[in-house]
């Protein structure tokens, strides 16, 4: 999935966390263009009012899943009313190919990856393809070449800013096809280093992705049920890649989120005949190297839903329904949203507003920091009505954090030169200090571009030195947090 921002900057040590009553409302209201009934299964926000996202139409109960391959976009000041289209990819609809995501650029460009679902009669090479919009979704254009997928599988595309991204294939010629764009998606060209070699019967997942800034991680997949899966990650918007030790995980990654750069989370799930038998969920805090099973019983506590996972601020988020569903008598309550600060203990958030009397499955989930520190703003995927009405949930709410400063380490924090012509400061850490406190930065728009752990040595000398010569003129924020409280500092480059 997902592309979340990590707002830091003023927001205090999370000791826990208070949800706002209600923080979901349902939105779209039915333009001229309009879909009909469809089910919302992915979605990317670009800001509180602007997200693109994937639908598939709605079918009857029991029937066969349709494919998705239509998209909306929000289209008003409010955030409130979409377009709706198809996206149209080489295969062409009557070939069945699945549309997996779509990674917004701005609120007219955005890049879609697709590839062949379970009834797809095309080519018996055609492994997908990336293509690009720049009007909106009234047309879109093939940016991958033919020899591009061929014979393999397209899982997911992934932009980190205007110009450059990255996408997923699974293993061809002994190597994993990783494509990358340093021209907004026009153009794609494959690593050829710098990538992990695949395990037997090692691939990737559609969708198993989470990016945060430059850093992206990857949960794969294995054909064989009891293999366990490992987690792929670069930290340099895809140029270079390493490979986690193996996770307790087996069979596939469906989901995995980030807190922040060191505390993530990752479930996934074994099937029997076609049905979902069992979850496993595990955690890392060591930016994805290693992970750990979640106990107690491998089961968090709480409302935990499991069809989509995201993370802001600081704070975990899930939708979808519970696992097990009750497969007679579904309350409202079996399906939903929830939060959580450690990926083990979640809290229910009320979805309010619904005019659809049907209780039913939330799909997709997509939250970015709000304009206001410590806010969360996104949306939420269901199905529309008959009429195309509903549908998507936007948030507008908070989960606030409980703040605590350290005074003694606010106190001996300083840093020089500030404002700064080159980009370089010297950061004086003090001697509060212990190892493993993080130091981070982040921009006025509250998005992370630098994240370390200090080592002891670095502790040791009281001093670092922190290079931001890469990043525009601005306003930032760096923050140092440990166990004991956080201090922060506002640094300028000029």
């Amino acid at each position: 999935m997902k592309k979340s921002l990590l707002l830091l900057g003023l927001l205090g040590f999370a000791a826990h966390a208070q949800a706002q009553t209600n923080p979901w409302t349902i939105v779209n209201v039915p333009t001229s263009n309009i879909l009909s009934q469809s089910n919302i299964v992915q979605l990317h926000t670009l800001s509180p009012t602007l997200v693109w996202g994937v639908t598939s139409d709605k079918v009857a109960t029991g029937a066969a899943a349709s494919i998705p391959r239509n998209f909306i976009r929000s289209n008003n000041a409010a955030g409130d009313q979409f377009d709706w289209g198809e996206i149209s990819v080489t295969s062409g609809p009557t070939k069945s190919s699945t549309v997996g995501n779509i990674s917004g650029v701005n609120a007219t460009t955005a890049v879609a990856c697709s590839f062949p679902g379970s009834t797809f009669d095309g080519p018996s090479t055609y492994g997908g393809e990336i293509v690009k919009t720049t009007n909106g979704g009234q047309s879109w254009t093939k940016t991958t070449t033919a020899a591009q997928f061929q014979g393999g599988f397209c899982n997911w595309v992934h932009m980190f800013d205007a110009t450059t991204g990255v996408a997923l294939g699974d293993p061809t010629n002994g190597a994993f096809e990783i494509l990358r764009t340093t021209d907004g998606g026009s153009s794609w060209t494959r690593l050829t280093s710098n990538v992990p070699a695949p395990l037997t019967d090692e691939y990737g997942n559609a969708g198993a992705f989470f990016a945060l800034g430059n850093t992206i991680w990857v949960g794969m997949a294995s054909q064989n049920q009891g293999s366990q899966v490992r987690v792929f990650k670069s930290t340099d918007k895809g140029l270079t890649w390493t490979a986690s030790a193996p996770t307790p995980i087996t069979y596939l990654i469906d989901k995995i989120a980030f807190k922040d750069a060191n505390n993530g989370i990752a479930f996934g799930y074994n099937t029997t005949a076609g049905a979902v038998s069992s979850v496993t969920y595990a955690r890392t805090s060591d930016g994805g190297a290693t992970w750990t099973q979640i106990t107690p019983n491998n089961t968090p506590s709480g409302s935990f839903y499991r069809n989509d996972l995201d993370a802001v601020n600081g704070v975990y988020y899930s939708t979808g329904p519970r696992f097990p569903v009750p497969a007679t008598n579904q309350a409202p309550e079996d399906f939903g949203s929830s939060y959580s600060t450690d990926g083990v203990n979640w809290t229910t958030i009320t979805l309010s507003g619904s005019t659809l009397a049907t209780v039913g499955y939330f799909f997709s989930l997509d939250l970015i920091p709000g304009t206001t520190p410590g806010t969360t703003a996104g949306y939420s995927g269901f199905y529309t009505d008959v009429n195309g009405l509903g549908g998507i949930y936007k948030y507008a709410g908070s989960i606030t954090a409980t703040a605590t400063r350290n005074a003694a380490l606010q106190s001996a924090l300083s840093v020089y030169p500030n404002p700064s012509a080159s980009g370089m400061f010297s950061v004086d850490l003090g001697s509060e200090l212990k190892t493993g406190a993080q130091l981070t930065v982040s921009d006025a728009l509250g998005r992370q571009v630098k994240s370390q752990t200090l080592n002891a040595a670095t502790i040791g000398s009281r001093k670092i030195n922190l290079d931001l010569s890469g990043e525009k003129t601005g306003v930032y924020t760096l923050q140092i947090r440990t166990d004991a409280g956080l201090a922060t500092q506002k640094i300028v480059i000029d």
